[in-house]
């Protein structure tokens, strides 16, 4: 038993790792482009030359952006190459399931995503703190006078607000990505192969139509909510939020969270059982 899930951990590994060397071809260059304009941004800020701080603020902002994007247009460029380009049939020849060959894309390529939006992440932060530093009294006194006068959020509640927007942007796109793969392996079945470009595109449009309609109604008749009240607080409220204060919704989430499962599962099967490689 132990030897069988050591072979199935190596068969994984392998895979993991040819997936990596794959996709390090590229994306390492954005990283590197990304720290010498933090570099630029440190020599600017510590020898004073105002230029160069701009010109590394702006490259290290649509750098770690941009990462995003890539990240995820290679998510979907490697996914359909490997798998149902001309590559396709000698992966799918290989000795490991579709699982296996599914989730090392998943791993590797989730954790691109989750690299490239930690760095999105920390050069915000490394910005906001330098602005902090520069402007801080004059933000903290904003801060201060629009809490009285125009009720708006504490500081705790602005940095959750950030946090849920963030992570909501990152579910989004992670989401996306498992409905384009389910959409490109049902698209490569005998029935749309003619067309399956177009069929990938209507079935993960049609995935997401769904989706979205879904979370309307879960919301309408399920709501979870996170409440951020005037006292400062963080509750949870479930149904018709009726507790005081500025509500979050989560079922987005949770829903999101379910598909993807349910998607995975559904994909690994139509690669298994449904795929048609010519």
């Amino acid at each position: 038993m132990t030897g069988k899930s050591d072979k199935v951990k190596g068969k994984m590994l392998k895979l993991i790792k040819n997936d990596f060397l794959a996709s390090a071809r590229v994306i390492p260059l954005f990283y590197l482009i990304e720290i010498a304009a933090l570099c630029a941004f440190f020599i600017g800020k510590y020898t004073e030359k105002t230029k160069i701080l701009t010109a590394g603020v702006i490259i290290s902002l649509l750098v770690s952006f941009l990462l995003v994007f890539v990240s995820l247009f290679f998510v979907i460029y490697d996914y359909q190459k490997s798998l149902f380009g001309q590559q396709g049939y000698l992966s799918f020849t290989l000795p490991v399931n579709s699982k296996q060959l599914l989730g090392s894309k998943v791993i590797v390529y989730g954790a691109w995503m989750v690299f490239s939006f930690v760095n999105f992440v920390l050069v915000l932060d490394i910005l906001a703190k330098y602005i902090q530093k520069q402007y801080g009294e004059t933000i903290d006194t904003a801060s201060s006078l629009l809490s009285v006068f125009a009720n708006f959020p504490s500081k705790a509640q602005i940095i959750t607000y950030a946090v849920y927007y963030i992570l909501e942007f990152f579910t989004i796109i992670l989401s996306c990505t498992i409905i384009v793969y389910f959409g490109i392996a049902l698209s490569h079945i005998r029935q749309f192969q003619k067309a399956n470009v177009i069929w990938a595109v209507i079935i993960s449009a049609g995935t997401m139509i769904l989706g979205l309609v879904c979370i309307y109604y879960l919301e309408k008749f399920f709501g979870v909510y996170l409440v951020l009240g005037n006292d400062k607080s963080f509750t949870f409220d479930f149904g018709d939020p009726h507790s005081p204060g500025m509500q979050l919704t989560l079922m987005p989430y949770l829903f999101m969270v379910l598909q993807d499962l349910g998607l995975f599962f559904a994909t690994a099967h139509i690669m298994h059982k449904r795929i048609n490689i010519s």
